[in-house]
């Protein structure tokens, strides 16, 4: 697995010994932390369904943080590829509320 940029782009090189996902990968998790707002799970959920149609609202789950600033949502998706990741992780990391995509 690769470390990916803001960007979309490798942060760091795959070694060989490196863990590798075999795709595709049915029930691969993604989270994103972002700052709590009108609107937002939908705007996420949107954009996850680009790179992920299976996606839904109702199949999110969301925790709030203590002081109720940041939310974290966790999504599960068919993961299709490297190259499906990078572009998801790129287009979440746009949205100006996100803070961290895992």
């Amino acid at each position: 697995m690769a470390l990916i940029k803001t960007d979309g782009k490798q942060a760091v090189d795959v070694s060989e010994e490196a863990v590798k996902i075999e795709f595709p990968c049915e029930n691969y998790m993604v989270k994103v932390v972002a700052t709590d707002g009108a609107n937002l799970l939908k705007e996420l959920t949107e954009c996850m369904q680009k790179y992920a149609p299976e996606v839904t609202a109702d199949s999110v789950t969301a925790k709030r943080s203590s002081k109720a600033r940041f939310v974290s949502f966790t999504y599960r998706i068919l993961a299709t590829g490297e190259t499906q990741l990078a572009a998801l992780h790129k287009d979440l990391m746009a949205h100006s509320a996100v803070k961290m995509v895992i």
